[in-house]
C-alpha cells in the first residue's frame, strides 16, 4: 500500500517539508510496511521553492543566492533556480513575513524592494521569462518598491524620493517615470504565481484582508487604504489602463497589480501550477490514500490555497482524503460537503496555541500514528 503525504508549511511553525517527514513518521511507526511518498507542496507563497527544487533540480536548473535589501531594510538572502533563460523566485524569501520579528511588523515601513533586486540579478543573467511566487510577504506598498529597484522613479510631493518606497509613502506620491524599467524588461515575460483572487482595494482587498497580520492596526490600516486608493489612480492615470479589479491584483500587498501593471505580467494560480509543476496527479494515481493540510484550515482555504486543490485533485480520482493541520476552522458539515472524510486538528489536542506551535512535529507525528491505527487495515 501506497500513501501520499502531500502537506503544505505550518506558517511559523514547520515548513512543508518537515510537515510531510513528521506526518510519515507517525505512519511509518504505526504501519512499517507500508509505503509513504512525501510530496511537499505550496500554493505561491513562502516554501515554494522549497516544494519545488527537488523537480526544479532534475530538469536542470541551477541554484543561485543573491543578497537583497529586506522588507525593514536589512540584509536578506533570495534564493533564484535559473535554466537557461528561464528563472523562477519567491517573493517571500526577499520581503517576507517570516523575516520580521512579530513584534517589529509594520505595513506601513516596509518595502519590496528587495524583490525588484532579486528580479535585477536575473535579468543580468540574460533570463527572458520570470516566474515570480507572491505571498507570504510583509509588505503593502503596491510593489512600488521592487518597480523602484528595477529603474523606476517616484516623486513624493513633487520631490524626487530617494529612499525605498513603503507603505507609509503611498499618499504622497506625486509623479513617475518608468523609462528604464520598460527598457530593462522590454522582450521579458513575467509570470505572477499567486495564492489568492483579491482585488487592490476594497474590504476585499490587500490592505483590509491581509495588513492586520502585517503588523497594521486600525487607524493604520485606513491610511494604507487611502494611499493605495492614491497611489492606484496614480498608476491607472499613468498606464491609461486600471487593474485594481482583477483577480489576484491584491496579492502580496499589492505587488500583483504593480506586476500588471508594470510588466504586463499574466496571473497564474500557485496552487494548480505547483501541482503541476510536481506532477502530483501521476504520484496521486499511484496512492491509496492522500494525507494533505496546512497550519491553520479555514475558509481561506478554500479559495484556491494548495491542500484544498490537492484535495479536489483526489476526490476527481476518487482516492480518500485525511486533513491534518494545526487549527481546524471549518465545520463538520463544511468538511463532509467537501468531500474530506477524516480531519486531524493539533489545536484541540495541545494545551494551547504557543504549545501547539512549538511541538507542532510531535503532535502531527502522534496524530498521524492515530489515524494510520485507525484507517489501515
Amino acid at each position: 500500500m501506497r500513501i501520499l503525504v502531500a502537506m503544505d508549511s505550518f506558517k511559523g511553525s514547520l515548513t512543508a517539508a518537515e510537515a510531510c517527514r513528521a506526518v510519515a513518521a507517525g505512519i511509518v511507526r504505526a504501519r512499517p510496511e507500508v509505503e509513504v511518498a512525501q510530496l511537499p507542496i505550496s500554493d505561491g507563497g513562502d516554501g515554494l521553492l522549497m516544494a519545488l527544487s527537488g523537480a526544479l533540480s532534475e530538469r536542470g536548473y541551477e541554484k543561485h543566492r543573491v543578497s537583497v535589501q529586506g522588507p525593514l531594510g536589512e540584509p536578506a538572502q533570495a534564493e533564484l533556480w535559473i535554466d537557461g533563460k528561464t528563472c523562477i523566485m519567491e517573493m517571500a524569501q526577499a520581503c517576507g513575513l517570516t523575516l520580521i520579528a512579530r513584534e517589529k511588523r509594520s505595513a506601513l515601513r516596509t518595502t519590496s524592494f528587495g524583490l525588484g533586486q532579486a528580479m535585477g540579478f536575473a535579468l543580468q543573467q540574460g533570463c527572458t521569462e520570470l516566474f515570480v511566487g507572491l505571498g507570504g510577504s510583509a509588505t503593502n506598498d503596491l510593489g512600488l518598491g521592487a518597480m523602484q529597484a528595477l529603474g523606476c522613479r517616484f516623486q513624493k510631493q513633487g520631490r524626487a524620493l530617494e529612499s525605498p518606497v513603503t507603505g507609509a509613502d503611498l499618499a504622497e506620491l506625486t509623479a513617475l517615470n518608468d523609462d528604464v524599467l520598460r527598457e530593462r524588461l522590454r522582450g521579458v515575460q513575467v509570470t505572477a504565481i499567486a495564492d489568492v483572487t483579491n482585488p487592490l482595494l476594497g474590504e476585499r482587498g490587500a490592505t483590509r484582508v491581509f495588513g492586520p497580520q502585517k503588523g497594521g492596526s486600525f487607524d493604520e490600516l485606513s491610511v494604507l487604504e487611502e494611499g493605495m486608493q492614491r497611489a492606484a489612480r496614480l498608476l491607472a492615470s499613468h498606464f491609461g489602463f486600471d487593474v485594481s479589479k482583477r483577480a489576484g491584483a491584491g496579492a502580496a500587498g499589492g505587488m500583483g497589480a504593480a506586476l500588471m501593471w508594470f510588466t504586463r505580467a499574466r496571473m497564474q494560480n500557485g496552487a494548480q501550477t505547483v501541482l503541476d509543476l510536481l506532477d502530483f496527479d501521476r504520484h496521486l494515481a499511484a496512492s491509496r490514500f492522500l494525507i494533505t493540510g496546512e497550519g491553520c484550515f479555514d475558509s481561506q482555504s478554500q479559495s484556491g490555497k494548495a491542500p484544498w486543490t490537492a484535495i479536489g485533485r483526489a476526490l476527481e480520482q476518487k482516492v480518500p482524503v485525511a486533513l491534518f493541520c494545526g487549527a481546524l476552522r471549518l465545520s463538520a458539515k463544511s468538511l463532509q460537503q467537501a468531500g474530506i472524510g477524516q480531519a486531524y486538528d493539533i489545536l484541540s489536542k495541545a494545551c494551547n496555541e504557543e504549545e501547539a506551535m512549538q511541538k507542532a512535529a510531535s503532535y502531527l507525528e502522534q496524530l498521524a500514528f492515530r489515524w494510520a491505527v485507525q484507517a489501515i487495515k
